[in-house]
């Protein structure tokens, strides 16, 4: 069996599309940065002539756009849009340029196409205004057809960069904007950047502990798992994606709205400070503020967001509640979830509860109303069962601990996890439901955690079945690999959320936790006077983290650390015979390429063993 670990080295290939992806993103921000200066231009020309007979021009690869012309209006053109067809107003007609992609708007009357894209909209400050050239419908129509391309039915709209092909309809307010072309504002409230925002596509955010000793960690739009836990100091260093952030990674402060190509926000209320990258979405939002959308992404129903990265396809839904969040790719949130501070891995879900100050790993899933404080659970592939509350924290202390979650953890419904657990070394664990599990650390991978009971004398606390998973529940592991590799759908993501649950690493998990029970059992035995003979010198009932330390605050019974061992045992084995088949069906592939067709595979076989 092949070993995928999660810690994979990534390669240039592996990084090209998130590259791509911020390179793509600043070459949007230089092509604001060049209208605006050509519009700056042009009204600081305006400025040293008549406010609407200026001389007319051309601007076009000096700005970095092909072909590209910006104007004032004419007289003529001013006339048409405050006149009946358009009944369009503005303080200052002079400072709203003209802007056509093919470079014949330079010296064309534009008037019959203002008239048909251009209606009852008040403009204030500077605009660029796009006009398709050649589509002259009718302003009556073409008011009447809100899925048409234009600019109608507008409160206001001020110091935007309204390109040609878009469509702004419906609105009270627009300020500080560039949509572009094929993009859309339907309907919306106020759509605005704040003139001191220091909105940038990098942030920072604190995880783990909520206080007296948090995990600030610096993180980007195209941020992948391995960039986060490298950053807060966990694994390998040696990884070249690190190289990507923290060398050659520059943040861009953008400097106002930017609704891409195919993107859209419709009925919303209020939008402050955003980027829409091509195909994303938001739609009926309550308020969103802050917020970075790569390619499909979308915010949806009811949803009130602050200060969140979505990468491609994320989503953020129906009546839930998110600040200080990054959603990896394919990742979602919600219905009716509040989330702050968490950095969720790609195809991972939370839904219907709550999670705070948490790193979630790859295909984590939360579907029911719980509650996850300080997880750090890097590796995911875990489930969140109804009722859990995991990282209690109602103490009376400061919220200063936190819960490190193993992978493939499944939280059983109401278990109560008190902070500080440890379960990186036990992977696959299941915590059973009704658990209380107190402070502690545990390593005993593919576990049951049970409630005690009185009659076998664990003084309180819970027993747990090393390696039951193993043992008794095989078709979990078996289901699990299956379920894993239908569900990943991140595909940017995939060079290193596609690691086997049965590898090397966890293989010597088991062989630590099988050592240890060993080990106590032996104990057990040569602790008692050696005077007495085999059937007197019988083992303890059971056994506490005293005789195994990789118990927690858990007991186990005799019959428990005997399956264990077994349970250990059998999956080392058949780890190392599938590794030894690989090997010699290896060997016998090289030895059947050298040898041709000439010697059958029996004789083949008979030489080796020769």
């Amino acid at each position: 069996m092949t070993d995928a670990s999660p810690s994979s080295t990534a390669t240039s290939s592996n990084l090209a599309p998130f590259r791509e992806s911020k390179s793509r993103r600043d070459e949007q921000h230089q092509r604001a940065n060049n209208l605006i200066s050509a519009v700056t231009s042009k009204l600081n020309a305006n400025s040293n002539s008549s406010s609407v007979n200026s001389p007319t021009s051309t601007i076009g690869n000096d700005i970095g756009i092909s072909a590209c012309s910006v104007r004032p209006l004419t007289r003529r053109e001013v006339s048409t849009l405050e006149g009946p067809g358009c009944s369009c107003k503005c303080e200052d007609w002079s400072k709203v340029l003209v802007i056509t992609t093919d470079g014949v708007g330079s010296g064309t009357d534009l008037s019959a196409e203002l008239r048909g894209q251009i209606c009852t909209t008040t403009f204030a400050g500077w605009v660029l205004l796009g006009v398709n050239i050649g589509n002259s419908t009718s302003s009556d129509d073409s008011c009447g057809s809100p899925l048409k391309p234009g600019v109608r039915r507008n409160d206001l709209v001020s110091n935007c960069i309204l390109e040609p092909g878009c469509t702004v309809q419906g609105n009270t307010f627009i300020d500080r904007t560039h949509v572009c072309p094929d993009a859309s504002i339907i309907n919306c409230g106020s759509v605005t950047f704040a003139s001191d925002s220091s909105f940038a596509d990098e942030m920072e955010i604190t995880i783990g502990a909520e206080s007296g000793g948090g995990r600030d960690v610096r993180v980007h739009v195209e941020s992948t798992l391995v960039d986060v836990c490298h950053k807060l100091g966990m694994g390998s260093q040696s990884t070249s994606s690190s190289h990507f952030h923290y060398n050659h990674y520059k943040p861009t402060k953008l400097i106002m709205n930017t609704i891409c190509r195919n993107a859209s926000i419709l009925h919303s209320p209020m939008v402050t400070c955003v980027y829409l990258s091509p195909h994303s979405s938001i739609d009926a939002a309550t308020s969103v503020s802050n917020v970075i959308l790569l390619p499909e992404s979308k915010i949806a129903k009811s949803c009130t967001v602050d200060a969140a990265y979505l990468q491609w396809k994320a989503t953020i839904t129906t009546n839930s509640s998110v600040s200080s969040t990054v959603l990896m790719e394919c990742s979602e949130i919600g219905p009716n979830s509040f989330v702050s501070s968490t950095v969720l891995g790609p195809d991972s879900h939370l839904s219907a509860g709550e999670c705070h100050h948490s790193l979630l790993g790859p295909n984590t899933n939360s579907h029911h109303q719980s509650l996850l404080i300080s997880v750090l659970w890097p590796l995911g592939r875990g489930n969140v069962g109804y009722g859990a509350n995991v990282g209690s924290n109602h103490t009376g202390r400061l919220p200063d601990q936190e819960v490190c979650a193993g992978e493939g953890t499944f939280w059983g419904l109401g278990s109560v996890v008190k902070m500080p657990v440890n379960l990186c070394d036990a992977p696959f664990t299941v915590v059973a439901a009704g658990v209380e599990l107190s402070p502690q650390r545990v390593g005993l991978p593919f576990s049951l955690v049970l409630s005690g009971t009185e009659q076998d004398g664990g003084g309180g606390l819970n027993q747990i079945l090393p390696g039951w998973v193993l043992q008794s529940s095989p078709y979990t592991i078996a289901r699990s690999e299956a379920k894993f590799a239908n569900r990943r759908k991140a595909k940017r993501h995939a060079w290193y959320t596609g690691w086997c649950i049965i590898r090397p690493s966890t293989i010597d998990m088991c062989w630590h936790a099988r050592e240890e029970l060993v080990k106590a059992g032996n104990s057990s035995l040569s602790s008692q006077p050696s005077g007495q003979n085999s059937l007197e010198r019988a083992r303890p009932t059971i056994y506490k983290s005293e005789s195994i330390h990789r118990l927690g605050q858990n007991y186990i019974t005799e019959n428990g650390r005997r399956k264990g061992i077994l349970a250990y045992t059998n999956v080392i084995q058949l780890y190392a015979l599938r590794g030894l088949l690989l090997k010699v069906e290896k060997a016998l592939k090289m030895c059947h390429k050298s040898f041709g067709d000439e010697v059958a595979p029996r004789e083949l076989e008979r030489r080796m063993e020769g």
